[in-house]
């Protein structure tokens, strides 16, 4: 047999053993450890990022309608549609939303409960997009204790949120006083101080209309004046319902109201606020007789309701040489 033919013929020799081998069947156990390893490390993967997620290490999309505010929430509803808030829709609008928001999984399973980013999140809903959220497992001792951590460290929150979201603390019973006061290094009077400041009727904080620029001082004060008799506490409430009932085009500014409120708590006689470059005549006794004030150019008159009619009549009369006086061409 020449060279050539033994290479044929050990060609074919090795090409039916190989034939042969892959027309094996291959036992289906021998598969099964490579299965069970592939699996072993998805189930680890998922476990590591369900333990990054639940540590807030991992970021979500959230859909907005999947968050829901916390029964703990700290922002007065005025947070919602001042200038700042504006500012907020428009960054996020246009760079996206640069810091993430903090929820916790809701207890009743029904998505998220916020624990900071409210007018992040206001903000993303307004906008119809994603909120960027890191998720974090936390009960409701835990939850307060961050969002008075991340309000200690917020120039934005005013006093009276803060103050409201404090007071909330003690009530629920999941901090004392003297852990507050440790955590927040905060001495025994300036606690007191926020917590009267709290005090304060819902009826009362309407009144101020936005309550963010209220000082603790002036808040701690009304609320003390109220508390110490029931006639304080009944002007105090005539008043600020009389304010509540202003208009829009009243326009009163927050510091004419808190005057208005503070008078009324000190048994002075209320003076009537006066609007934003308006003129007033008042009687001897500070009630505003006639108001002047100008809306977008045009001079408005407004006189006291209850005048008696001789007053109008000698008001008007009065009217035709006061305008003569001016140069106008009024005949007589």
């Amino acid at each position: 047999m020449s060279r050539k033919d033994r290479m044929a013929e050990l060609d074919n020799a090795i090409g039916d053993l190989t034939a042969t081998r892959a027309a094996r069947p291959v036992p289906p156990r021998s598969a099964i450890p490579i299965v069970n390893q592939i699996e072993s490390v998805f189930q680890d993967s998922a476990k590591e990022l369900e333990t990054l997620r639940d540590s807030g290490r991992v970021l979500l999309e959230l859909d907005p309608a999947d968050i829901h505010s916390t029964q703990y929430q700290d922002r007065h509803t005025a947070a919602f549609a001042d200038a700042a808030f504006a500012t907020l829709v428009q960054d996020i609008l246009r760079h996206g939303q640069l810091a993430p928001v903090l929820v916790r999984p809701a207890a009743d399973g029904d998505g998220y409960e916020l624990i900071a980013g409210h007018r992040r999140t206001a903000a993303c809903r307004q906008l119809g997009r994603k909120v960027v959220a890191r998720v974090m497992q936390a009960d409701d001792r835990d939850l307060l204790i961050k969002m008075v951590q991340e309000n200690e460290a917020r120039a934005d929150i005013s006093a009276y949120e803060r103050a409201v979201q404090l007071k909330t603390v003690l009530d629920t019973g999941l901090m004392s006083r003297a852990e507050l006061m440790e955590r927040l290094d905060f001495s025994k009077g300036h606690l007191s101080n926020l917590l009267k400041f709290a005090e304060l009727p819902a009826t009362v904080v309407a009144a101020l209309d936005d309550p963010r620029p209220l000082k603790i001082s002036d808040g701690a004060k009304l609320a003390r004046l109220m508390a110490e008799s029931e006639e304080a506490a009944a002007r105090v409430e005539a008043t600020a319902a009389e304010l509540s009932g202003k208009g829009a085009d009243d326009n009163l500014s927050f510091a004419a109201r808190l005057r208005a409120l503070m008078a009324a708590a000190q048994g002075e006689g209320v003076v009537e606020p006066e609007l934003a470059g308006e003129r007033v005549i008042r009687s001897r006794t500070g009630q505003v007789l006639v108001r002047l004030s100008l809306h977008e150019g045009r001079p408005i008159l407004r006189l006291a309701a209850g005048l008696p009619p001789q007053a109008l009549d000698a008001l008007f009369a009065q009217l035709p040489e006061a305008l003569r006086r001016c140069g106008l061409d009024v005949p007589d």
